[in-house]
């Protein structure tokens, strides 16, 4: 991670021109092809997947910590990266079908990580695009650090396509940090409003704007629960209406 914010601080080099919207091209744009709308290769999306990977895991237990996914019969996590959440999930839970949803050049590589980790055959990756909507089957879904990436369009659009997804009765997972934290405004706002900025794509919301989206997008309840860090990472649960079959 320190590595890989040598592009952010030469980003930042003329903060000026970033917030004016004059720095681009820029390099955490380039590091991160799908802020662009791009795909990617198994080449490009590499340094970034494994870079997910690598801080994925620091806030995997503190999202299980918080939520009780021993009812879970099929957890579907989208935009999973290289699947270090569904490896922590594996460890904890023995009887969930799990699914991981990435783009095409993603999954393929968490299908090839999580055959060495031991997990071929208990974790299925599938690739896609949301855009194109999600696989059907799953009574939870997970996204972690997933919306803030995503400009309030878009993010919407995937909240809709999740809630599409899901069968009645539902559960959507939303894990990331969020701007107004108590106590960690200067990682919530300022680190990330910057960072995601430079990316060109996204901006860090607060608790009451990402229950709203949930509400537009057709969840009915939603509740917050508390996490060990909430400066790394704060979840909200929602339910789509309806009784699960």
């Amino acid at each position: 991670m320190i590595e890989h914010h040598a592009l952010l601080y030469a980003d930042l080099a003329d903060p000026v021109a970033l917030l004016r919207g004059q720095a681009q091209p820029t390099g955490l744009a380039r590091y991160w092809p799908y802020a662009s709308g791009l795909s990617g290769d198994a080449q490009t999306v590499a340094p970034y997947s494994g870079l997910m990977g690598a801080s994925q895991s620091l806030i995997a237990e503190d999202v299980l910590d918080a939520c009780d996914l021993s009812g879970v019969r099929h957890l579907m996590d989208v935009g999973g990266g290289e699947g270090a959440f569904l490896q922590a999930v594996a460890g904890r839970h023995a009887t969930p079908r799990l699914t991981l949803f990435d783009l095409p050049a993603v999954a393929e590589r968490a299908d090839s990580r999580l055959a060495r980790a031991g997990l071929e055959g208990r974790i299925a990756c599938r690739g896609g695009d949301f855009h194109g909507g999600l696989p059907t089957g799953a009574d939870t879904i997970s996204l972690v650090r997933i919306v803030h990436d995503h400009d309030d369009e878009p993010a919407l659009a995937l909240l809709r396509a999740a809630h599409a997804a899901l069968p009645p009765g539902g559960t959507l997972l939303l894990a990331e940090p969020m701007a107004g934290t108590p106590g960690a405004e200067p990682v919530g706002d300022a680190y990330f409003g910057f960072y995601l900025l430079a990316m060109g794509s996204g901006r860090p919301r607060r608790a009451e704007e990402l229950r709203a989206m949930l509400g537009t997008a057709g969840f009915a309840v939603t509740h917050e629960h508390p996490t060990r860090r909430p400066l790394l990472t704060r979840v909200l649960k929602a339910q789509k209406t309806g009784r699960l079959k």
